[in-house]
C-alpha cells in the first residue's frame, strides 16, 4: 500500500511537470480553501511515517536512508483557544542495514525514547503553537544520547579519529537543548499541520520567485478531491506545489563542504579546506559550469475537517552526474473522531 501511495504521488509530479491537468481537483464555486483544523477532544489519528534517502548515479540508485515510524496523535483537551494534542511513538522500522551510520543512530535513539510523548498545543486554527513538556524531552535526550554514543563508537572502531565522540556528543545534545529545538526534531508536526491557519486561491499558478537569492520557478494548484474510494469523504481537499531553484555549483559545493566540516576534528577539517578549491575546480570542469538544480516537490491532502490525511514532500538535488533525492511521506493509517451533535445524542462515533 505504502509504495503503491508513493508511486501515485511521484507520477503526479512527473505529470504535472508537462501537463496542468495531471491530478482532477473538483472545481467549487470557492474562490479560496481555508485550511483550518476542527477537532474535538478525544480525536485520534495514527500515522505511518516514511523517510528515504538515496542516491542516482549512472542509472543505479543507492539507498542510504531508509525510516519507518507509526505514531498516533491525540487531542486531549479542545478549548475555544485551541487544541492540547499529544504525540505518541508506535513503532520504528529500518529498512536498510542497521550498520549504517545514520540508521544505526536512528534505531538506538529511538529506544531510548519511544516512552516518551510529546505534548503539544495548536491555535485554534490547528497550528502548532508550543510544545509544552520540551524541558521533560531535553532532560530525557541528556541521559539517552551520551548511552547511544556509548553502543554506537564501541561497535564503530576507529569512529573517533573521524568524528570527535564528545564534539558528536554536544551537537546531538544542542538539537535538544532548547523548545525552539525540541519542535524541529519533531519535523512531523510541521509537515502535519505546518499550513494550517493558511487561505489558498483554489485552481492552478505558475511564476517566478527568487529563493534565498536564487531564482525559482513555482508551480502551485489547489482544490477539492473527487472521492475515489471508501476513506474519501466529500469536502476533503489538497494543496500541491513544485519548485525548482537553481544554485551555481561554486555554492552547492561551498554549502556541502562546510556542512561537513562541522562534524570533523580540525585535522579532517583543515584538510578539506585545502582541497576544497580544487575539488570545485573539478566538478565545475566536469560540469562545465552546469548549475545545480534543486526540486522541491509537496503535496498536503486533507479531511473535511482539517485532519491531516496524506502528507508528502520530495526534494531532488541534480548536480548533472549525480542526483540526491530526500522524500518524507505522511499517510493516515486509522482515525477515530468525535463527532460533537447534540446533547441527547450518542456524542461520538468512530469512522
Amino acid at each position: 500500500m505504502r509504495k503503491f501511495l508513493i508511486a501515485i504521488v511521484v507520477l503526479f509530479f512527473t505529470v504535472l511537470t508537462v501537463n496542468a491537468q495531471g491530478v482532477t481537483l473538483e472545481q467549487e464555486s470557492d474562490s479560496t480553501i481555508n485550511v483550518v483544523g476542527y477537532f474535538c477532544k478525544n480525536d485520534t489519528m495514527t500515522f505511518r511515517n516514511h523517510q528515504l534517502k538515496q542516491k542516482i548515479s549512472d542509472n543505479d540508485t543507492i539507498l542510504t536512508y531508509d525510516i519507518s515510524d507509526e505514531f498516533m496523535i491525540v487531542v486531549t483537551d479542545s478549548t475555544s483557544n485551541g487544541y492540547r494534542m499529544e504525540y505518541i511513538p508506535v513503532s520504528h522500522v529500518s529498512n536498510v542495514d542497521s550498520d549504517t551510520l545514520m540508521n544505526g543512530l536512528m534505531d538506538e535513539l529511538w529506544k531510548k525514547s519511544k516512552d516518551l510523548h510529546c505534548v503539544f498545543t495548536t491555535d485554534e486554527l490547528g497550528q502548532v503553537q508550543h510544545i509544552e513538556n520540551w524541558r521533560e524531552i531535553r532532560d530525557m535526550m541528556k541521559k539517552a544520547v551520551p548511552l547511544v554514543l556509548d553502543w554506537f563508537y564501541q561497535n564503530k572502531p576507529g569512529l573517533d579519529s573521524i568524528i570527535s565522540r564528545r564534539q558528536f556528543e554536544n551537537m546531538l545534545l544542542v538539537e535538544f537543548s532548547t523548545e525552539t529545538k525540541i519542535r524541529e526534531a519533531y519535523d512531523e508536526l510541521d509537515l502535519l499541520f505546518g499550513v494550517h491557519g493558511k487561505a489558498f486561491d483554489i485552481g492552478q499558478k505558475e511564476f517566478d520567485d527568487v529563493e534565498n537569492g536564487y531564482p525559482q520557478h513555482i508551480i502551485a494548484k489547489v482544490g477539492y478531491t473527487e472521492q475515489e474510494d471508501d476513506n474519501d469523504i466529500e469536502g476533503d481537499y489538497a494543496v500541491m506545489t513544485k519548485s525548482v531553484v537553481t544554485i551555481p555549483v561554486e555554492d552547492a559545493m561551498d554549502l556541502g563542504i562546510n556542512s561537513a566540516a562541522l562534524l570533523l576534528k580540525e585535522n579532517v577539517a583543515d584538510s578539506l579546506s585545502k582541497i576544497k578549491s580544487d575539488l570545485v575546480d573539478s566538478v565545475k570542469t566536469v560540469l562545465k559550469d552546469q548549475d545545480v538544480s534543486v526540486t522541491q516537490n509537496e503535496y498536503y491532502g486533507f479531511f473535511f475537517n482539517g485532519w491531516p490525511k496524506l502528507c508528502y514532500t520530495e526534494k531532488i538535488v541534480d548536480v548533472g552526474l549525480v542526483k540526491n533525492m530526500e522524500l518524507n511521506l505522511i499517510e493516515w493509517s486509522s482515525r477515530h473522531w468525535n463527532i460533537y451533535e447534540a446533547a441527547d445524542e450518542e456524542d461520538s462515533k468512530e469512522l
